[in-house]
């Protein structure tokens, strides 16, 4: 394989068939979201944890108990290799290959036509993070990655508006003692998610420095000795 950087693509796999050669704990790990995406499962492996095989079980998926034939691959649309022989693994990876198929590999993605990212859920959004070194992988790095976009998004530290399908409407948050770390989840969403935002001294003024550049900002802060807020307006 080359060192060019990976293309990423979201892949379509609802009723098309998807086969995990291996039923370890990394297919255990794999399999709940090809499930997730609609896939049409096929586990080959003479065993399976048993959560794989109460999946099976419950006809969630097809157990072929036994080992891996090339014939198996005919009408598949996706592989991941993921026995614990790397033999075997690229004896997988060459059948993929010459059926034209994308296949992943567990034990050595340097050698794969494809890889799974680390990968999350918010809101109507997925965030996947996919290395691009990969002969120098850090799985641990890249998860820690996509932790941390998903945890700034969950708390607003991250603006990903919505701007279609948006109900014009007031969204009253209160600042409290002023202290940002102290604000709701849903009350940073709100600031992030604003086109305009109304604040005065006492709201948290860290917070107005996170705001997207596009929300313009009503300052309604009283002067001493003013009867009525002056209205100074910034898109800056």
């Amino acid at each position: 394989m080359d060192h060019h950087p990976p293309y990423p693509v979201g892949l379509r796999l609802a009723g098309r068939p998807v086969v995990m050669v291996g039923a370890g704990h990394v297919a255990q790990r794999r399999v709940p979201a090809l499930l997730a995406a609609g896939a049409v499962v096929t586990v080959v492996s003479p065993e399976a944890t048993p959560s794989l095989e109460a999946m099976a079980d419950a006809g969630e998926l097809t157990w072929l108990r036994r080992r891996f034939v090339d014939a198996d691959l005919d009408d598949a649309w996706y592989v991941v290799a993921a026995t614990d022989d790397p033999v075997a693994n690229a004896a997988i990876s060459v059948a993929a290959d010459v059926r034209r198929i994308f296949c992943a590999r567990a034990d050595d993605a340097a050698q794969a036509t494809a890889w799974t990212a680390a990968s999350g859920r918010h809101a109507d959004a997925v965030v996947a993070v996919l290395s691009t070194d990969l002969d120098h992988r850090d799985p641990r790095r890249v998860a820690s990655l996509r932790d941390d976009i998903l945890e700034s998004l969950r708390e607003g530290v991250v603006g990903a508006p919505h701007f279609r399908g948006r109900t014009a409407g007031v969204v009253l948050v209160g600042g409290g003692p002023g202290a940002p770390e102290l604000m709701t989840v849903a009350a940073r969403k709100a600031l992030m998610e604003a086109d305009v935002v109304v604040a005065d001294r006492l709201a948290p003024r860290e917070v107005l420095g996170e705001l997207p550049s596009t929300t313009e900002l009503v300052d309604v802060a009283k002067s001493r000795g003013a009867g009525s807020p002056p209205r100074r307006r910034s898109t800056t």
